[in-house]
């Protein structure tokens, strides 16, 4: 493998991207136009230098849930594009073995000797410590990132407790009140089913009163009439 080869397989972690949907029921679509990195320069150390591309994502995810694993896999691999170290190493070999179909020991063997022209210090040791740095640093990342959604989950709790109590205590309150209803009630219902009984002596006793009363009016003015016709007809 030429070194311009080399870069132009490692610029963007495109075919490690690519893997992650190949068991997709859609098929991946590769970029219109290969991204090509800037040419090797020599450090001070004398290793060859792979400048971090801008990460160019072709898969449209935003109709994925966040939860999605194929997602965060590629969210995972920006943030790997972001902590590459300058030169070869680990990370490059990883991806130019993802450019040849699959990352498996053959595959990753080939990558290795074709680098190795490229970079004479690539070796057994720099891969697996470049390596381990890498997955140490995804790790520190996902720790903080976990650290900080543990938090907001802490609050999210915390909240959803409050508001629990609070509801909790009103619906106490509301059955409270609606029980002190449901008794009001009953009495009131009571009270309406014996309110005939209770004013109708009442109303009787006055009836009566009123026709004993009418009824002795009536006599007491039948006997003035009886005495006045007396003394029409006797008295001169």
């Amino acid at each position: 493998m030429s070194e311009e080869s080399a870069n132009n397989s490692f610029g963007i972690l495109r075919s490690l991207k690519k893997l992650i949907f190949e068991d997709s029921p859609e098929p991946f679509v590769p970029e219109s136009k290969q991204a090509v990195a800037p040419p090797v320069t020599e450090t001070k150390k004398g290793e060859s230098v792979t400048n971090n591309p801008q990460t160019n994502l072709t898969q449209n995810t935003s109709d994925l849930p966040p939860t999605d694993v194929k997602q965060m896999k590629l969210k995972v691999l920006e943030i790997l594009e972001r902590i590459n170290e300058p030169g070869l190493d680990f990370f490059e070999v990883w991806n130019a073995a993802a450019e040849m179909g699959s990352v498996d020991a053959g595959s990753i063997k080939a990558a290795f000797t074709s680098l190795k022209y490229v970079d004479k210090t690539l070796d057994k040791d720099k891969l697996v410590r470049t390596g381990q740095n890498y997955a140490a640093g995804l790790q520190r990342v996902i720790d903080k990132e976990t650290s900080q959604k543990q938090l907001q989950k802490e609050n999210i709790e915390q909240n959803q407790v409050a508001e629990k109590a609070s509801l909790t205590a009103e619906i106490q309150r509301l059955e409270q009140n609606m029980e002190e209803l449901r008794e009001k009630l009953g009495s009131r219902q009571k009270e309406l089913k014996e309110i005939n009984s209770k004013y109708e002596p009442q109303l009787k006793d006055i009836d009566a009163k009123i026709a004993v009363g009418n009824t002795a009016v009536a006599e007491v003015i039948t006997d003035i009439k009886n005495a006045l016709n007396i003394i029409q007809t006797n008295i001169n």
